[in-house]
């Protein structure tokens, strides 16, 4: 069992997203085996770059008695108008 995919927090302006992975704990039994899935599924976390404050958190795991959780939020810090 291997279930993926991406949730937008902010559909209408589709800056700020969570990707998830789920997988069973038989295919994650070690710290080895979380970071193989990190590396194979997620992209590698960075503070916000310039131009767009583009952003990339760490993932965060949880686990259950039967299943492997892994998300990793993501998307763009809106700067506030200088007019508002």
């Amino acid at each position: 069992m291997r279930t993926r995919g991406v949730k937008l927090l902010d559909p209408v302006l589709e800056n700020d997203q969570i990707d998830w992975l789920l997988v069973s704990v038989d295919q994650c039994r070690s710290i080895q085996d979380e970071g193989e899935l990190i590396s194979r599924h997620f992209r590698k976390p960075h503070e916000p770059w310039e131009p767009n404050q583009a952003f990339v958190q760490p993932v965060e795991i949880r686990r259950s008695r039967r299943r492997v959780l892994f998300f990793q939020h993501s998307g763009l810090k809106l700067r506030s108008s200088r007019f508002s």
